[in-house]
């Protein structure tokens, strides 16, 4: 859950700044009169928090090289570097987590809100310890989409098992960050600017909340250019 979040964090962060940022920009190269807006929607704090240095992700992956740590000294470590010390952090409360089967151990505060996380077995699903007779098996599958799922997953010799030891969250991370240099690579977002007569229908309340919301509005993610 914590790697969708930050899929998702990162993700919002590029949208805002396209069509934000750089919309605003656009404006005043166009010669266009206009007094920026900060929206305030910068997620930097949440997402650092999440992949920097001493944040969340790379804290479970050292952990997970010691031989003797456990979820909870994990979890000790990062309330020991996060807590009341990070804005986007924090710890609920007995009585938020009173009744609780598995009550979060601390929580982000992310775009979309807060959510809580609880560290059971976040180790040992972020070594992702799969057999490795077990990846070969599915590499060498008879069924062609089995086969083809696991066909990057060689298993390491076992002088190569530690240059090539990755942790879920170490695979997570690559993979968003090819995802982000493709997207940052490539102009997304056209703008389209509907007719007057066309605005004239909604109601001024609809068009704020429209306005407010984008990813409501088709007309302001159409990829296709303005029709003359």
């Amino acid at each position: 859950q914590l790697c969708i979040n930050l899929t998702n964090e990162r993700l919002q962060q590029f949208f805002n700044h396209h069509m934000f940022i750089l919309e605003q920009e656009e404006y005043k190269k166009e010669g266009i009169v206009w007094q920026f807006i900060d929206f305030g929607l910068d997620l930097e704090e949440s997402i650092d928090l999440m992949e920097k240095p001493m944040g969340i992700l790379p804290m479970l992956d050292e952990e997970c090289v010691f031989p003797k740590a456990t979820d909870m000294t994990y979890k000790d470590k990062v309330l020991a570097q996060h807590n009341k010390k990070h804005p986007k952090f924090s710890v609920p409360s007995m009585k938020e987590v009173k009744g609780m089967e598995h009550p979060p151990h601390f929580n982000i505060h992310h775009y979309a809100g807060v959510v809580g996380y609880n560290v059971e077995d976040w180790l040992t699903k972020n070594a992702d310890p799969l057999n490795e007779n077990c990846l070969d098996l599915f590499r060498k599958s008879a069924m062609p989409f089995m086969a083809t799922l696991f066909e990057d997953c060689v298993p390491a010799g076992p002088k190569d098992r530690k240059k090539t030891f990755q942790t879920m969250a170490m695979m997570h991370r690559k993979s968003l960050n090819a995802l982000m240099a493709m997207l940052n690579s490539k102009q997304w977002y056209q703008r389209r600017v509907r007719g007057f007569s066309a605005l004239v229908k909604f109601a001024a309340g609809t068009c704020a909340r429209l306005l407010l919301y984008p990813d409501s509005c088709p007309s302001i993610t159409n990829n296709g250019r303005p029709k003359s």
